[in-house]
């Protein structure tokens, strides 16, 4: 008898913790779209574009229909400085192999601070994605080590101006569709003090806490994997609701008290990091490699993390206007043919790279 109430218990134990997860993990929460995210692929050769291609078939498994855009958060290699133009190439055919119906000019990738400006990114700035609206911001627009940046100060409050009016734009003209706004770097302080990464953050996370009382915002970010900076809040995976207090870095000064407790309005979470993460594995933090999905319901927007495991982390976040899906919108292309030609060159420098790296090996 002891042993079958010790099973039994066991047994719901089991349930409590996976459930939950396995339910949106499931996606059948009555979703009208969903927009993958994910983050620094940083691996030397196709490691983490592999691993790509197992989180997507893992989601696949799971019932995630056909995605209706992705976002991806800049640094697309470990090493090579100029691997974004064949890596953006492999994320769109691991996307399309798995789901043939997916648009590849919905695959918006931004740069992070390994990769090369030049390299055919979305531009900084507005899109009417027609399910959300999307407001980008590439590194150069929002760089690391803003404190060793003379005048970036000045950049930065520019761009935030701009997103601004935007926003403002939308609640003037009562467009209530979702906002996600993506950057490579967070809005959160951290312990990278001695440069201050991210010192002018506070001008951009001051005009989504003020538009997010009226919108619905999700923010994005990646950056944040290659140590502890981020096991106060989670590590590698992290979410933060409206309500939650998070700290804002100062731009008077740097240092670990460097910062104000601010209460959210807005969806604050990572893209999630496919190549690797150093966080540490603990408690309250985890360096788990992560794909990320948003889903979107007349009443709600669930941010969900799968490792290749399956569904790791499921919240949800209640819709302050309720909405039906809607269609159309778009991103401008990126002069494909001209895309195809650099990276087939590239691959090919590549590939003889490799050879000769394998050939020196013995």
């Amino acid at each position: 008898m002891k042993k079958l109430l010790s099973l039994i218990l066991c047994a719901a134990l089991v349930c409590c913790a996976v459930l939950p997860c396995f339910a949106a993990g499931r996606f059948d929460d009555g979703a009208y779209a969903s927009v993958l995210t994910g983050s620094d692929f940083q691996a030397l050769g196709t490691e983490a574009y592999e691993r790509f291609g197992r989180l997507l078939g893992r989601m696949k498994a799971d019932g995630l229909e056909t995605p209706d855009s992705m976002l991806v958060g800049g640094d697309y290699t470990k090493i090579l400085f100029d691997y974004a133009i064949p890596g953006i190439s492999q994320i769109r055919g691991q996307l399309t192999a798995q789901y043939p119906d997916a648009d590849p000019e919905r695959v918006v990738c931004i740069q992070g601070n390994h990769d090369n400006p030049a390299s055919g990114f979305t531009k900084t700035g507005f899109y009417d994605m027609g399910i959300y609206n999307l407001y980008v911001i590439n590194e150069d627009d929002f760089p690391w080590l803003q404190g060793l940046r003379p005048g970036i100060d000045l950049h930065v409050k520019k761009i935030a101006a701009d997103l601004e009016e935007k926003l403002n734009g939308l609640i003037s003209a009562g467009d209530m569709r979702p906002v996600i706004v993506m950057t490579h770097l967070p809005l959160h302080h951290t312990s990278r003090v001695l440069y201050s990464d991210n010192k002018y953050a506070s001008y951009i996370f001051n005009v989504l806490n003020a538009a997010g009382r009226t919108l619905d915002i999700v923010f994005l970010f990646g950056h944040q994997h290659s140590g502890d900076y981020d096991d106060y809040i989670g590590g590698s995976v992290n979410f933060m609701a409206p309500g939650d207090t998070i700290r804002v870095p100062r731009t008077d000064w740097a240092g670990e008290d460097c910062y104000t407790n601010e209460t959210l309005t807005f969806t604050y979470t990572n893209c999630g990091y496919v190549g690797y993460s150093d966080n540490t594995a603990s408690d309250t933090s985890t360096n788990v490699l992560t794909l990320g999905v948003l889903r979107f319901t007349e009443r709600e927007i669930r941010v969900i993390k799968y490792t290749e495991d399956g569904c790791y982390r499921a919240d949800t976040v209640a819709r302050k206007h309720t909405a039906s899906g809607q269609t159309g919108g778009g991103v401008s292309r990126l002069f494909e043919k001209l895309w195809v030609l650099e990276n087939n060159i590239f691959l090919r420098i590549f590939e003889i790279f490799l050879k000769i790296r394998a050939a020196l090996s013995f």
